[in-house]
């Protein structure tokens, strides 16, 4: 995993999701260069790199995406699109699922003049259950993953395997048949575990959209899921189950009751108001 030395602003708290919270009417490469200290140069390697590091701290998460669902009610209204992320994360420390995330970086990366697009991927639950990146560099696609902490850009070449080292685990991209199917395997202390397939072929925005609104009904919708790079490692949260991972070592404990609220809201420094609606809401659904 690349290491980001670009600063970061301290947030403004919000006390609950609003759309009413004012920010300073900029573009959204603006805003979120403005935010986190960087100073775009156009269609550089280096302002590429600045850009894609810093959205590495955004964390994936599906806390907002409940709460603008259970708001909203049909996926449609529900996405959060670029801008919304970006404010987001400025006013409560907020990120997004994969869907969000990448519709936000594909937003940025184009808007420093790059070539970008759409792909999706599948998992072994079902096709198109995973989004990621093609960026061209020198007319090479490359591959970025925000979901995935896929930050330097990958070249993809045809038969070549490539490996990315996070800290915490090994990622290993491989050819699986066709020349446009790519695996994904996470390989942690000795153990290989598939994760999914990218398809290099390109999607327009209706096929993505079409994916993002059929994740509104996953089963990550009913409970909190939650993952973001920490020191030299990894720390993630499905339900109640707090797991920190590291190169040699995992630590895991339950977080039970108001407990649940405050220790996500600590070990992801997102609002506690805003992950209690989330939490409430996941309540009230049983």
């Amino acid at each position: 995993m690349s290491r980001c030395s670009v600063g970061s602003r301290q947030r403004a708290v919000a006390s609950s999701v609003t759309s009413d919270i004012y920010l300073p009417l900029m573009s959204v490469l603006d805003l979120f260069a403005e935010h986190f200290g960087i100073r775009p140069q156009g269609a550089s390697r280096q302002s590429l790199n600045e850009i894609v590091c810093a959205f590495s701290r955004l964390p994936y998460e599906n806390i907002t995406k409940i709460i603008k669902h259970a708001e909203f009610g049909t996926p449609e209204k529900a996405r959060r699109y670029p801008e919304e992320v970006v404010r987001d994360h400025i006013s409560w420390g907020a990120g997004g699922t994969c869907f969000s995330l990448t519709s936000a970086l594909l937003h940025l990366v184009r808007s420093l003049g790059f070539e970008a697009e759409y792909i999706l991927a599948d998992r072994r639950y079902g096709q198109d259950t995973h989004c990621a990146l093609l960026v061209w560099l020198d007319g090479v696609p490359h591959l970025i993953d925000p979901g995935f902490l896929i930050i330097d850009p990958v070249p993809l070449v045809p038969g070549a395997d490539r490996v990315i080292h996070t800290g915490f685990n090994r990622i290993v991209l491989s050819q699986e048949g066709s020349e446009d199917r790519i695996a994904l395997t996470t390989v942690r202390q000795g153990s290989r575990t598939y994760r999914l397939t990218y398809k290099t072929s390109l999607v327009d925005n209706g096929q993505f959209l079409k994916a993002w609104d059929a994740s509104f009904d996953w089963d990550m919708m009913r409970y909190p899921l939650l993952t973001r790079a920490a020191a030299a490692g990894q720390i993630y949260l499905r339900g109640s189950r707090l797991r920190i991972s590291k190169a040699d070592t995992v630590e895991s404990r339950d977080l039970r009751g108001d407990d649940l609220v405050s220790g996500i809201s600590a070990e992801f420094s997102i609002d506690p108001s805003v992950v209690a609606r989330a939490i409430s809401i996941l309540k009230r659904g049983g």
